[in-house]
């Protein structure tokens, strides 16, 4: 399954529309709170968020999430937005999933195009032999807003699902989290209506993997082209199709943990792998040293942004081996992962 979407190489960059911001913001005005003060010093305005082609950047994003939470402490928020109708929460995406031949492709659609939703986890589909694990990563690890993510992300998916499936009683087979049961943990139990695991070690929900061919009622091929066509320019406002580079960049930027070779590549672009090389050398580029830009750009922006272990950034970037990472970021750089992560907090 491919991961399509602008690549987050920044927190500061924006790059994602506002759909959860902006469902916040609603609550928060029903609820009769100083809303205006959440965006303070962020550069947002209100009205924006609703404003066609608008987008944040997750720096914005997750200083208005920290101040809602704390404006409505032990509320499972989240939830209460994931739960909206899934035009709500999927927006575009929804529409093509609902228009989907099968449950299978239209979860497809939602790991390569959820950034057009507006999520702010990515998602990737695991194998589990008789199961599929729906896997949820954060972009930038944050404590303080995980459970947020997550609550969010899942329960919306569940609802597409069930949306999709006609069967609002729907539920998966099990859900996992990587954090402590929150205040409202009885919550999860409602809306989820399957067990949960707090403490796992990956965020995930699992389902059996035969759903996968089971056919959606309301599939329509034209509405589905439609909706898919109107996500992915949501995703490149602009960007020129026929720019190779950039095209190769945003799929190795969406398959950092697991690297593309350039057969697959090719496969993605419909080009053989002939032709690939052929027209990256037009461009005067190799297939390695954009690779080896995109693992160093993400590589050099956890290290400075975040504070996760340098071995996690490895595994981000691609590496089964943390030495093996730092011999390749001296080689991309000219300086130690240690020497990046003390400069971005000079």
């Amino acid at each position: 399954m491919a991961s399509v979407g602008p690549s987050i190489d920044s927190p500061d960059r924006a790059v994602i529309p506002p759909t959860v911001l902006a469902a916040v913001l609603d609550i928060g005005r029903h609820e009769g709170l100083s809303v205006p003060s959440w965006l303070s010093g962020t550069g947002l305005d209100p009205a924006l968020l609703y404003a066609p082609g608008a987008r944040v950047s997750l720096q914005q994003a997750r200083t208005v999430l920290r101040r809602a939470l704390a404006a409505m402490p032990g509320r499972a928020l989240g939830l209460d937005i994931g739960e909206r109708d899934v035009l709500l929460s999927f927006g575009l995406l929804g529409v093509a999933m609902r228009a989907s031949e099968t449950l299978g492709e239209g979860l497809t659609l939602a790991e390569e195009l959820h950034q057009a939703s507006g999520s702010l986890l990515d998602v990737e589909r695991e194998d589990l032999g008789d199961r599929i694990g729906v896997r949820f990563w954060e972009r930038w690890p944050d404590p303080e807003l995980v459970a947020f993510l997550c609550e969010e992300a899942l329960i919306s998916t569940v609802m597409v699902i069930r949306s999709m499936l006609a069967d609002p009683t729907w539920a998966p087979l099990r859900v996992d989290l990587t954090y402590a049961p929150p205040a409202h943990a009885a919550r999860y139990h409602q809306s989820f209506r399957c067990p949960i695991t707090f403490r796992a070690e990956a965020n995930r929900m699992v389902i059996p993997a035969a759903l996968m061919e089971r056919r959606i009622t309301t599939r329509h091929e034209p509405t589905r082209r439609a909706a898919i066509e109107a996500s992915r320019a949501m995703l490149a406002p602009g960007d020129p199709p026929s720019d190779l580079v950039a095209s190769l960049e945003t799929l190795l930027a969406g398959h950092l943990r697991r690297p593309l070779s350039m057969r697959d590549v090719a496969e993605r672009l419909h080009v053989t792998e002939r032709t690939l090389h052929r027209r990256l050398a037009e461009a005067g580029v190799r297939f390695r040293d954009v690779a080896n830009r995109v693992r160093e750009r993400r590589a050099t922006s956890l290290l400075r942004h975040s504070p996760v272990p340098v071995s996690e950034v490895a595994t981000e970037v691609g590496f089964g081996d943390s030495r093996e990472f730092r011999r390749a970021y001296a080689r991309w750089t000219g300086r130690t992962p240690s020497q990046a992560r003390g400069a971005g907090h000079q």
